[in-house]
């Protein structure tokens, strides 16, 4: 074990605290302060590059073959969400939990992820392991090339620390509920195609919601093209957008394979 996977091994998160590692894209890297660890859309693999021709910017920060999660989760089957490299290697070590919508479950169990493994997760349900609890919440990822209308977001206790991964998603009014749930973190796309929302209205969002932190994500995957035309790429710009709306919340833009950690003070 080596580099960041031995990192997140050793590290030790106090109470209170959750440690958040960004692995780019949508996917993320959650520990307690019990030790329990999740991963989010783990796109570790190039696998995107042979179904639509775009090849990682960078290196993945960590490999599977480094380190297995307690549990996994994937918010829907993009390639860039349920890596087929990634779930490939994940099915074959014991121990680790897939929790997903049906789309992805059926596909990962005929890639070879055992049955007794998987936990369907859709929107509603919630899954609990050791101090961790998700809630599945709604996303719409409206795609007309790749329909995906299970798509789920999660909303996540870490201990005591609550962290809303929106994932893939349209700005949406429904989001605005959110408001109301305590959110410490808030990680939420910014690219603006694909089925996502734009650097201004994740900020939109954000301000409404308004969470301790906002990670901005879903960028720098590949070369600007690669999302598509209008993109909006730059994380400073949702930063800069959000303090014109004078909200509280502080943004955290992190690197790929970037530690923070956040607590619920």
């Amino acid at each position: 074990m080596t580099g960041l996977a031995q990192v997140i091994a050793k590290q030790k998160v106090k109470p209170g605290s959750v440690a958040l590692v960004w692995l780019g894209q949508g996917g993320f890297l959650i520990k307690s302060s019990g030790g329990a660890t999740v991963m989010v859309d783990p796109y570790l693999s190039d696998y995107a590059e042979l179904i639509w021709g775009v090849k990682r910017a960078y290196p993945a920060p960590i490999e599977p073959k480094e380190f297995a999660p307690d549990l996994l989760l994937v918010s829907h089957w993009h390639e860039d969400h349920l890596d087929r490299t990634s779930i490939v290697s994940y099915a074959g070590q014991p121990g680790i939990t897939l929790a997903a919508p049906h789309s992805c479950l059926a596909r990962a169990q005929a890639w070879g992820w055992p049955d007794e493994r998987q936990v369907l997760l859709e929107q509603g349900m919630t899954h609990a392991y050791a101090d961790i609890k998700i809630e599945a919440t709604f996303t719409r990822h409206e795609d007309a090339i790749a329909e995906v209308p299970d798509a789920i977001g999660f909303l996540i206790d870490a201990g005591s620390v609550r962290i809303w991964i929106v994932a893939d998603s349209e700005y949406d009014a429904r989001f605005r509920s959110f408001r109301d749930r305590g959110i410490d973190v808030m990680c939420v796309p910014i690219n603006g195609g694909g089925g996502n929302m734009n650097v201004y209205e994740a900020a939109f969002l954000t301000w409404w919601v308004e969470p301790r932190y906002a990670v901005p994500m879903h960028y720098d995957m590949w070369q600007p093209e690669g999302f598509g035309p209008g993109a909006t790429l730059d994380p400073w710009q949702f930063d800069a957008f959000l303090h014109r709306l004078e909200t509280p919340t502080e943004t955290r833009v992190m690197q790929a394979g970037e530690i923070a950690i956040f607590s619920n003070r």
